[in-house]
């Protein structure tokens, strides 16, 4: 899914325009630092016009925190500003530490090294995953490489800014540019890929506020004929019915029919593709009814009936 990352620094958005341009989903900057007056300045319009354009959202915090506390301090204003979001951001929120966050810290007196940089992160996505929100690193093929260790980060969702085409490293979003178009903004602005469904993965998890869904079975497979005594599939005597069964090769059994000789013969015809074909032969008399079950037990598939065309 292509998608976007704004902040105030992109102004007013019409976002009707960003959605017919092809947008799927946005990457809202919430804020950044650790006081209350640095949340975005056009973080509640961006949001409310993105959702209100039927655009799916997450959302980044910048950080310029010196120590692991200042970190846990971020994500808890962070948390606070996305409460009112909670149950309709699908999208994953964002620890974003990058240069003029290293240039802060130079200029406060702390020299930043590989083990504060992923302290600062850990501190940061912990701490937001235990107000409820499902917590992601973005950061650079640089960082990575010599910044920080990326194996203690793995528990979160990696954005990776790589401008180079297909990501180097694998990772569930990719920010591929700076300099992208796109109509209801004025101006660049920062194009994304998405490669997971986080949308699913935010509602099958309840992450961001939402009710977890309850797993199921995916099935095994399933039939094209699910008629009922209600509506029964009618069958000619001297004819027969074919039904296809997609999904797991399985056999059919034709079920009782009221004491008397089997109503139907079920005949496997062939395999095609994911798709088993069986023919329903009519071997009793008009009239006759039976459901037609998996051989290996199960609910019923549906039920046939042996009946005269009318002339």
């Amino acid at each position: 899914m292509k998608g976007i990352d704004v902040s105030s620094h992109n102004g007013s958005i019409d976002w009707n325009k960003v959605k017919d341009a092809g947008i799927g989903f946005a990457i809202l900057r919430a804020g950044y630092g650790k006081h209350a007056s640095q949340q975005d300045s056009r973080f509640t319009a961006n949001a409310a016009g993105a959702l209100g354009a039927g655009i799916v959202c997450g959302a980044y915090w910048f950080s310029y925190a010196l120590t692991p506390d200042e970190a846990r301090e971020e994500a808890q204003l962070c948390a606070r500003v996305l409460e009112p979001y909670k149950g309709k951001f699908l999208y994953p929120v964002y620890f974003d530490y990058e240069y003029d966050s290293e240039r802060y810290s130079a200029e406060h007196g702390v020299t930043p090294h590989k083990e504060l940089r992923t302290q600062l992160a850990v501190s940061f996505c912990s701490e937001l995953e235990r107000l409820g929100w499902r917590a992601g690193i973005y950061t650079n093929l640089d960082y990575i490489k010599n910044r920080i260790d990326l194996s203690r980060l793995s528990a979160w969702e990696l954005w990776l800014a790589d401008y180079t085409g297909a990501p180097d490293i694998s990772c569930g979003m990719q920010q591929t540019g700076s300099t992208g178009r796109v109509d209801g903004i004025s101006g660049n602005v920062d194009t994304d890929e998405s490669f997971l469904d986080y949308p699913s993965l935010t509602r099958q998890n309840g992450w961001n506020g939402y009710t977890k869904e309850s797993a199921q079975a995916p099935a095994r497979w399933i039939s094209d004929t699910t008629n009922g005594t209600d509506n029964p599939v009618r069958i000619a005597p001297n004819s027969l019915y074919t039904v296809k069964i997609t999904g797991q090769d399985i056999d059919l059994v034709c079920g009782e029919s009221g004491g008397k000789p089997a109503a139907f013969r079920l005949v496997r015809c062939r395999r095609d593709g994911e798709s088993t074909l069986w023919h329903v032969v009519p071997v009793g008399k008009p009239g006759q009814e039976a459901g037609i079950y998996p051989a290996e037990g199960g609910d019923r598939i549906f039920v046939a009936r042996i009946e005269e065309v009318a002339k």
